[in-house]
């Protein structure tokens, strides 16, 4: 039987914590795989503006989409980083325990628990460890966790 673990931490959802998490869970895209779709959208609008001869209203239509495409991802982490500064968990603490059943993490807007048995892989980075699970992946950053914690969870997820 293991024996007892039990690490409390807490920590501030705050710009520069989201910032991290962004950078480590997003997952890299090449030039061309990121702008395909903008670039598909552009050909289609120039081709119906000016090869197939439509509504003009439709195929500007279409070319403004390109572009909007091309800024949202452009902007990517800028927009992503400000939609989670209009959330109400910004600026707020976040009480972290990690435990042999799992990690729970509770703030005043949301209590999650994951369970070390639902965990599917673990990743890790240099900045953090990502937990994927069925439902999504969770990020934990090393920046509140002590290496006999970062041990344990690497114990526990094999």
């Amino acid at each position: 039987m293991n024996p007892p673990f039990n690490y409390q931490t807490s920590f501030m959802l705050d710009k520069a914590h989201f910032g991290e998490c962004f950078d480590e869970s997003v997952v890299s895209k090449s030039f061309t795989e990121k702008y395909r779709k903008a670039a598909i959208l552009a050909i289609v609008g120039l081709l119906l503006l000016f090869v197939v001869g439509t509504n003009h209203y439709a195929a500007f239509f279409v070319v403004v989409l390109a572009a909007v495409e091309a800024l949202g991802v452009f902007y990517k982490r800028t927009w992503w980083l400000w939609r989670q500064m209009l959330s109400k968990a910004y600026n707020h603490e976040v009480k972290l325990l990690i435990d042999n059943k799992g990690v729970t993490t509770e703030s005043f807007h949301v209590n999650s628990v994951l369970l070390f048995d639902d965990v599917i892989r673990l990743k890790e980075s240099e900045a953090g460890l990502l937990l994927t699970h069925k439902k999504g992946v969770n990020y934990v950053s090393k920046s509140c966790l002590s290496d006999e914690t970062i041990a344990f969870i690497k114990s526990k997820i094999k």
